[in-house]
C-alpha cells in the first residue's frame, strides 16, 4: 500500500485563482504553504516579495478553497460496493431482476449481495417480494439492501436460512413484513436485518482494510480531504488504527463508534485534546428511528399512506439518552440519527437532558434531522445542537415525502432555512453510500431544492434554500466546527493545515445546472498534492 507524500519542506506559492474565503470568492489572492501548515493568505504581490525563493503554483484561474468535509458517511460500506450488484437509479422491478440476474451469472458463488433499490421509483410503488427472487436464484440466499440502508430484501433460501417463518416475532426495533397469509414476504425492516445479515460469512482483516481505503480513496476522488465516519466497528477501529500508524490513510478520518455499550465503555477515555492528525475517535452514532422511504422513521402521527405504524423506535430513547451522557461527559461527541418528528423531538429533549448532566467541549448532532416541526427546528439552535443534513436526500426523496406525511405536515421536511434562521449549525454530507458522495450534487440540491431534471418546478418548499455561501460553509467551515477543528480545518488562514481544493470554475459564477457538472482538479492534503482518479 503506497504511503501519501509527505509534505514539502519548501514554501509553496498558490495564485492565479479566486480564494473562496467565509466572504466569499476573492480574486488577487494567493496562499503560501509550508510543512502542512498555512503560512499566510494575502495579495499575490505582497507574498511573492515575503516569500522570494518560494515554488510558485500557477493556477489558471478557477477557485482555490478549503478541502471539502464529507459530514457524514459510511466508509466501509461505499468502499464495499464493488462486491455488490448495483441497484439503484432502476425505475421498475423487471428492469431490477434484469440486473441482478446478470450480476448473479458473472458472480456465481457465495451469497449475492446487493444495494440501492428503491420501490417508490417503481410505477406500484410496492415492496418487491422473496418469490420474485426464488425465481431467479433458487436455492442461492440473497440479501439486498434498499437504498437508505433500512430495509432489505430477501429470498426464501435467506429466509430459511435465518429460521425467520410465520411465527417469528418482530425483534425490537424492527419489522418483519408478512404476506395477507401472515407468511414472511421478504422485507425486514432495520433491527429485523440483523436476523439475516448475521449469517452472512464475515470480511476478513485484510478486506476490512481494503474495503476502507476503497472507499477514502472514492471520497478523495471527489474532493474531500477529511471525512466523519458514521457507525465504525470494533473491527473497523482496528483497520483504522492499523492504516493510521504506517501512515497510508489518504484523508483524514474522525470516527463515530458505531453504539456498542461495551465498545463505548473501552474507547471513551477522557484525555487531552490531541493534535490534529489523520485518525482520531470523535463520539458515537446512534440510531433512534429507520428510514421514511421504509416507513421506519418514528413520527408523531400516523404515516399518511399507511396509518397502522408511526415508524419505529431502532433503540430506545431512555438507552440512547444515557449513552449519549456518557460520551458527553467523556469529551467526546453523541451522533443521533433520527429522521422522523417524533425522533428528532426525542434526540432533542435527551440531548438536552444529557448536557445538563455535563456539557461536552463538543456540540452534539442530529444526523439527518429530516422531518421536524418547526417549534423543534428553532431548538437546534437554542440548545446548541448541530443539524447534520444531507441535502441530496431532499431531492431523492421529493416525489414521494409528501403521500408518506400528507398535506398537513409536508411543511416539516428538509427545514434547513428554519434550522439556519434558528442560529443552529449546519453541518453537510451525503449519507454515501446511501446516495452519491459527489459535493457539487449536493450544493446544488441545496441551493435549488431540485433533482438534476429540474424537479419540482421551483424547488421542493423552495422557502427553504440555502444560498451558494451558506451550502459551501456547511461543507467546510460548518463541518470543521462541528469537529471542533474550526481553526485548523474547514477555512483559507494562517495556521491551518493545508488541505487544498482547486476547480477550474468560477464557483460563485455559475448556474445550479452547471455547478452540479463540477469535478475536483486537484487536490492537496496536508500540503501533499495527491492524485485524483477520475
Amino acid at each position: 500500500m503506497p504511503l501519501p507524500p509527505p509534505p514539502p519542506a519548501q514554501v509553496q506559492l498558490f495564485s492565479g485563482a479566486d480564494l473562496w474565503t467565509a466572504q466569499g470568492p476573492q480574486k488577487g489572492q494567493a496562499v503560501a504553504v509550508q510543512k502542512g501548515k498555512i503560512l499566510a493568505v494575502g495579495p499575490v504581490e505582497a507574498l511573492a516579495r515575503s516569500h522570494p525563493k518560494a515554488q510558485r503554483v500557477d493556477l489558471p484561474g478557477g477557485t482555490l478553497m478549503p478541502g471539502l468535509i464529507e459530514g457524514h458517511a459510511h466508509v466501509g460500506g461505499l468502499g464495499s460496493l464493488a462486491g455488490k450488484v448495483d441497484l439503484s437509479g432502476l425505475d421498475s422491478l423487471p428492469e431490477t431482476l434484469g440486473r441482478i440476474r446478470t450480476w448473479a451469472d458473472a458472480h456465481p458463488e457465495g451469497w449475492l449481495q446487493g444495494r440501492g433499490w428503491d420501490q417508490n421509483r417503481w410505477p406500484a410503488k410496492g415492496f418487491p417480494r422473496a418469490l420474485d427472487l426464488d425465481a431467479l436464484l433458487g436455492t442461492r440466499p440473497a440479501c439486498l439492501q434498499r437504498v437508505d440502508g433500512h430495509a432489505v430484501w430477501v429470498n426464501t433460501a435467506a429466509l430459511a436460512i435465518a429460521g425467520i417463518g410465520s411465527d417469528t416475532p418482530d425483534p425490537v426495533g424492527g419489522r418483519i413484513l408478512k404476506d395477507g397469509y401472515g407468511r414472511p414476504n421478504g422485507i425486514l425492516l432495520d433491527a429485523a436485518m440483523d436476523l439475516v445479515t448475521k449469517h452472512i460469512p464475515a470480511p476478513s482483516e485484510a478486506e476490512v482494510e481494503a474495503r476502507l481505503r476503497a472507499g477514502l480513496l472514492a471520497l478523495q476522488a471527489e474532493g474531500f480531504t477529511a471525512v466523519a465516519d458514521m457507525g465504525v466497528d470494533g473491527r473497523e477501529l482496528a483497520a483504522y488504527r492499523r492504516m493510521a500508524g504506517a501512515g497510508t490513510l489518504p484523508i483524514r478520518v474522525f470516527a463515530y463508534l458505531a453504539h456498542d455499550h461495551d465498545l463505548m465503555l473501552r474507547e471513551l477515555r477522557p484525555g487531552k485534546r490531541k493534535p490534529l492528525g489523520f485518525f482520531q475517535v470523535q463520539g458515537v452514532k446512534f440510531y433512534l428511528d429507520g428510514a421514511l422511504g421504509s416507513r421506519g422513521a418514528r413520527l408523531l402521527a400516523p404515516y399518511a399512506d399507511e396509518p397502522e405504524t408511526r415508524g419505529l423506535w431502532v433503540t430506545e430513547p431512555a438507552k440512547v439518552g444515557a449513552d449519549a451522557a456518557i460520551t458527553l461527559r467523556a469529551g467526546y461527541q453523541p451522533a443521533i440519527h433520527a429522521i422522523g418528528d417524533a425522533a428528532n423531538r426525542a434526540a432533542l429533549d435527551l440531548l438536552a437532558t444529557a448536557m445538563k448532566k455535563g456539557k461536552g467541549a463538543l456540540p452534539p448532532r442530529i444526523e439527518h434531522a429530516q422531518i421536524v416541526t418547526a417549534e423543534d427546528a428553532a431548538r437546534f439552535g437554542k440548545l446548541g445542537i448541530v443539524a447534520s443534513v444531507q441535502p441530496v436526500h431532499c431531492t431523492s426523496d421529493h416525489s414521494w415525502t409528501p403521500a408518506r406525511l400528507g398535506p398537513e405536515r409536508v411543511d416539516e421536511a428538509f427545514p434547513w432555512r428554519s434550522f439556519a434562521a434558528g442560529g443552529a449549525l449546519l453541518a453537510f454530507g451525503s449519507d454515501a453510500p446511501v446516495e452519491d458522495a459527489n459535493p457539487f450534487v449536493s450544493l446544488a440540491a441545496a441551493e435549488t431544492r431540485q433533482d438534476p431534471q429540474g424537479d419540482p418546478p421551483g424547488g421542493f418548499l423552495p422557502g427553504q434554500r440555502l444560498s451558494r455561501m451558506e451550502a459551501i460553509r456547511a461543507y467546510t467551515a460548518g463541518n470543521a466546527t462541528t469537529l471542533g477543528r474550526a481553526k485548523e480545518l474547514g477555512t483559507l488562514h494562517k495556521g491551518a493545515a493545508a488541505d487544498l481544493l482547486w476547480v477550474n470554475v468560477p464557483l460563485g459564477e455559475l448556474t445550479p445546472e452547471a455547478l452540479r457538472k463540477v469535478r475536483p482538479g486537484r487536490l492537496w492534503v496536508n500540503g501533499a498534492e495527491v492524485p485524483l482518479a477520475h
